[in-house]
């Protein structure tokens, strides 16, 4: 009677599965659903930010602008920015859409200063850097 008894380990990466509990892989963060008043926010910034789009297409394009004109502009843009970064960080606690908030409130305020010292050169490379962040923002709140 000599036989080998042969036993079978299983590992302890091979638990019992049970079909109504969650693995790990499942129960990962995923982003929460907005409430209404973040989807509020959320279209707000949507809003604001198609509004300075075309406040910085013209600013960028626009041949010949008197001084009113930038300076007006730069302080439009500059409220908008503002509220845009607001509107953002109370929405989301996102990293990347906050980021972008800070960029475009950044380029715009530097599109302002630039404006008041008459450097128009400046405050169209200004403008269109925001326009870029813009449109990643725009992309986020659609």
């Amino acid at each position: 009677m000599g036989g080998a008894v042969a036993l079978s380990l299983t590992p302890a990466s091979a638990a019992v599965k049970f079909p109504w509990s969650k693995s790990k892989a499942e129960t990962t963060k995923q982003p929460a659903k907005p409430t209404r008043a973040q989807k509020k926010e959320i279209a707000r910034v949507g809003r604001d930010v198609q509004r300075l789009e075309s406040i910085l297409a013209n600013v960028k394009t626009s041949a010949k602008l008197s001084d009113k004109s930038w300076k007006s502009f730069a302080n439009e843009a500059d409220v908008l920015a503002n509220r845009i970064y607001a509107n953002v960080k109370s929405a989301t606690t996102e990293k990347n859409p906050i980021h972008a908030a800070e960029q475009l409130r950044t380029h715009v305020q530097n599109m302002k200063k630039e404006a008041a010292k008459r450097d128009y050169r400046s405050t169209r490379r200004h403008a269109e850097r925001a326009l870029s962040v813009a449109a990643q923002l725009d992309e986020w709140s659609s």
